[in-house]
């Protein structure tokens, strides 16, 4: 019986598992992660801003693998290194051989060397640290409760969140802050006139490089949210009091978030093979490192292309579920002695919340929408993904019961 073994349990990884496990192979899978949960990131804004728990951002990763089958595993381990002339990964506390390898690793936020940055930084890339974000926040705004007398009407008193980083999460955050900061006094009757939140971004606008209707309806969004937007302005170094721009001029921040960017996991950089400028697998049509032909290497942890354009995707979720069911498919057709044939993601478009029950999406067949309807497709997209994967869960509780 060949043996499969999955590093991570995030979109692509849980994708490979769920997908291959209906194929009907004579296989064992093993899914080794650090954690024993998947972590859906782009739900986190609507964690930080009360409106879920941490059950709700969470999958089991152990009860999904029994409710997949008998010949699916679960390990809590870290994986320390991989030996592809052995075929064998190495963790402290064990070693695993495999036929097949899946790297799903995923990323990790990216820290340029702007000093101060990695010290005064709040993050959501962990789920760690998206709790760390939000109670750190909380805990801010009820210390300025009780030290001013009348909240932050005071220019001196403001309290000022910086974001650093104006792609799609650091849009995201700063229109999740605004909004969820307004609602929160406006339920509790404090005056809060003098809250200030800032988006930074080097470059000469927010969402560089995105379609015009999705930056107009999120330029226009965090303006109506109050959002300060600086763009073309360089950061070049944060302390506990300010955050200082290239041009001399500095802001006083008593929160900042920074998003400026992901690079692959660390794992990637330990196996000896070709990255690209973020640290992630240059892979081929097959999603292969060059010259080793049993290793697929899957989602943010990779460079995926479209290999008929060219064209590089961003690291999404929907492009690294589909790397994950086409290695699955690939590795299917390897095991019986097939060609596999060549199949690449397909972007199918995009969506963002902004603060609220509000967003703007995008479909690849060129319909654009933004307010309620896109904060409701944006909903029911992770819903689709969510709810299968909810019920296989149970599944494997019972069955673990059972046992």
């Amino acid at each position: 019986m060949k043996k499969i073994v999955v590093i991570g349990g995030g979109y692509a990884g849980v994708s490979f598992i769920r997908y291959f496990s209906k194929l009907d192979i004579d296989a064992e899978v093993y899914l080794i992660d650090q954690n024993p949960y998947q972590y859906l990131q782009p739900e986190v804004y609507s964690f930080i801003a009360n409106e879920s728990i941490i059950s709700d951002i969470i999958i089991d990763l152990s009860t999904l693998c029994r409710g997949l089958g008998k010949n699916v595993y679960f390990f809590k381990e870290k994986v320390e290194y991989i030996d592809p002339e052995r075929n064998e990964i190495y963790g402290d506390r064990f070693r695993l051989k495999y036929d097949y390898l899946v790297v799903s690793a995923g990323s990790r936020t990216f820290f340029p060397p702007i000093e101060g940055l990695r010290e005064h930084a709040s993050g959501v890339k962990t789920l760690e640290r998206s709790l760390e974000f939000k109670q750190k926040f909380e805990r801010k705004i009820l210390q300025k409760i009780k030290e001013e007398e009348k909240c932050y009407i005071v220019k001196e008193s403001q309290f000022n969140i910086i974001v650093g980083g104006a792609g799609l999460a650091g849009v995201e955050i700063a229109a999740e802050m605004a909004y969820y900061a307004r609602e929160f006094f406006k339920k509790i009757g404090f005056l809060c006139e003098g809250l200030n939140i800032t988006l930074i971004e080097a470059a000469d606008r927010i969402l560089p490089g995105m379609d015009e209707f999705v930056y107009e309806t999120a330029y226009n969004r965090l303006k109506s949210l109050g959002v300060n937007i600086l763009t073309g302005k360089k950061i070049i170094k944060v302390d506990c009091e300010n955050v200082y721009l290239e041009d001399g001029d500095y802001i006083k921040q008593d929160f900042f978030i920074w998003t400026g960017g992901i690079v692959a996991s660390s794992l990637i950089g330990r196996m000896k093979i070709k990255t690209n400028r973020r640290k992630q697998a240059v892979v081929d049509q097959f999603f292969r490192p060059e010259g080793i032909d049993n290793i697929f290497i899957i989602g943010d942890c990779a460079e995926i292309k479209n290999y008929e354009t060219g064209e590089i995707f961003p690291p999404m979720a929907q492009i690294a579920i589909q790397t994950g069911e086409i290695t699955a498919r690939y590795i299917r057709d390897l095991i019986k002695g097939k060609k596999p044939q060549v199949e690449s993601p397909i972007f199918r478009g995009m969506v963002s919340a902004l603060g609220g029950k509000y967003g703007v999406g995008m479909i690849k067949n060129g319909i654009k929408f933004r307010g309620f309807p896109a904060y409701l497709f944006k909903e029911l997209v992770f819903l689709h993904y969510k709810l299968p994967l909810r019920h296989i869960s149970k599944k494997g509780y019972r069955r673990l019961l059972e046992h």
